[in-house]
């Protein structure tokens, strides 16, 4: 086994071993430093992703105040045979989702719907298994968001969401990695 793919099923287990009801109180301070961020409240349409079922840092209640503050919201599909992530719109999350490829939550019948284009989103939040100190990003290995975010502009923030823990020192990276601007932590 590689050294990520070791990383990844360490973090993995850590993420799934901690309790819901510290998961959600290190979430909700996370989510406050977020909603403090001026880059979050400058931002007319973000990028977010489902975390529900993942163990990482819960982000229903980031869509919702996102959604309540006016902004444009966009979830990832998966395009499996693409092998690329389209951000598509939501507007409300209890019109629903459902498990995606690989297990990802997305809104129900995104396939077909219109993706937001990517020059109108002005800020990213970015899922992930690890981070360092330098911003760089462990996720689940399969190239979606690294494809994605070198699509966008450099100068849109990339943030991700992490607990404390997810915080490491150094994690291995390659070429085609992609850094973040980025990392709150809790």
């Amino acid at each position: 086994m590689n050294t990520k793919q070791a990383l990844r099923k360490k973090m993995r287990q850590r993420l799934n071993s901690q309790g819901q009801s510290e998961r959600r109180k290190k979430s909700r301070a996370i989510q406050r430093s977020l909603f403090g961020n001026k880059e979050f409240q400058a931002s007319k349409c973000v990028m977010l992703y489902v975390s529900k079922g993942t163990g990482e840092v819960e982000t229903g209640p980031i869509i919702k105040k996102a959604l309540k503050m006016g902004k444009k919201v966009a979830l990832p599909v998966t395009m499996v045979g693409e092998k690329r992530i389209k951000p598509v719109c939501v507007k409300d999350l209890k019109k629903g989702l459902k498990k995606g490829p690989y297990g990802i939550y997305e809104p129900k019948g995104s396939k077909s719907r219109k993706g937001v284009r990517i020059k109108d989103i002005d800020l990213v939040i970015v899922p992930g298994l690890a981070f360092d100190k330098h911003n760089n990003r462990l996720g689940h290995g399969r190239g979606y968001y690294d494809s994605f975010l070198k699509r966008l502009r450099e100068d849109i923030p990339k943030v991700g969401l992490g607990f404390r823990f997810q915080l490491l020192k150094k994690i291995p990276t390659t070429g085609s990695d992609f850094s973040l601007t980025r990392v709150i932590t809790n």
